[in-house]
């Protein structure tokens, strides 16, 4: 639970912040978000959000504005992995950046996916550029594991990634 923040699905009206950083290309640059030309790209990108599953807005407890989002995704190759792993997205609008905001979302995210979801292991891969992210990862329990240029899999990506892992236990013992 947070004083500050709480997560909810997302709505048709979040469109015009999903806009907002859309057209912004610090998020593309830093989190390789999508760019929306225009509010009707980032009305289907705001029902394509609310449709999944585990994909939430941050949003300020005393305003209701939304601030941010968060994601799971599934991961794995197969059914075990996939029923016990997931990766993790987040997004912090930067005019609320560095006020502890993505922690404490992150943190109600995690304390679902271990508890109710029963995960074993989160996953977040970031940009090498994206150093915030990160020590964000570091500070919550995450431990880097790999790095891949993408670019030298597929002619479509052009950057490289690193990935860090946060285990369950691991989790637990830090809260």
């Amino acid at each position: 639970m947070s004083a500050r923040i709480y997560l909810r699905p997302f709505k048709a009206e979040d469109a015009t912040t999903l806009l907002k950083w859309g057209q912004d290309k610090y998020y593309h640059q830093l989190a390789g978000f999508d760019h929306y030309q225009n509010l009707t790209q980032a009305e289907i990108a705001a029902g394509q959000y609310a449709a999944r599953k585990y994909s939430y807005g941050v949003c300020l407890e005393k305003t209701h504005k939304l601030i941010g989002l968060v994601e799971l995704y599934d991961r794995g190759t197969n059914e075990a992995e996939l029923l016990t792993s997931k990766e993790v997205g987040f997004l912090l609008d930067k005019e609320f950046s560095g006020h502890g905001y993505m922690t404490e979302a992150l943190t109600l995210l995690f304390n679902f996916a271990f508890g109710k979801l029963k995960q074993e292991q989160i996953w977040a891969g970031t940009f090498t550029n994206n150093e915030r992210s990160q020590r964000l990862l570091r500070n919550l329990g995450f431990k880097f594991i790999y790095a891949v240029d993408l670019s030298k899999i597929s002619n479509l990506f052009s950057y490289e990634e690193k990935y860090y892992l946060l285990k369950r236990a691991d989790w637990i013992n830090l809260n």
